[in-house]
């Protein structure tokens, strides 16, 4: 590979399933513990209620778990997916041009509107595969997501998740 001439050069667009496959992986997809952790104490709140009895307190032990699961279902599964397709519509994310080139040692991004930002690829703290999409974080908190559609060629998603898998 040469500098002066990427290896790997992706221009896309990111439609909202996209978009929301990459979100998914950048926030759920993250901390596999803690996103069972709230769940799992809402289950032993129920537990301890039955344990305890429907007759006396334990039925509000019972009642207050089933809410926080059906609170938690509620917000993960209906609300941030609702909010998150009213901002990308509201603030037209998927319309503009989006890309990544990749070199020997490090890689470029490009979005139309903002020059171009280079990056190491040490400054890849995590890599992620989603069924629709890539999700790459920086230790910068930067995320970026690339469609898996943008690539021409399985060579070229092949060279892609190589660079990237530590």
């Amino acid at each position: 590979m040469s500098d002066s001439k990427p290896a790997l050069s992706l221009r896309y667009y990111l439609t909202l399933e996209e978009s929301q496959d990459g979100f998914s992986l950048a926030t759920f997809g993250k901390k596999q513990l803690t996103q069972f952790l709230t769940p799992l104490v809402s289950i032993a709140i129920l537990i301890w209620g039955l344990y305890l009895g429907l007759d006396g307190v334990g039925r509000y032990y019972v009642a207050l778990g089933a809410f926080f699961l059906v609170l938690q279902a509620l917000m993960r599964y209906w609300f941030l997916p609702m909010m998150f397709k009213r901002q990308f519509i509201k603030h037209q994310f998927g319309k503009s041009e989006q890309g990544i080139e990749l070199f020997q040692d490090h890689m470029e991004l490009f979005a139309s509107g903002r020059p171009k930002q280079s990056f190491n690829y040490t400054d890849v703290q995590q890599f992620a595969v989603g069924k629709l999409t890539y999700m790459i974080e920086l230790k910068n908190r930067t995320v970026i997501i690339v469609p898996k559609s943008a690539f021409d060629s399985t060579t070229d998603q092949t060279v892609f998740e190589n660079t990237f898998k530590k």
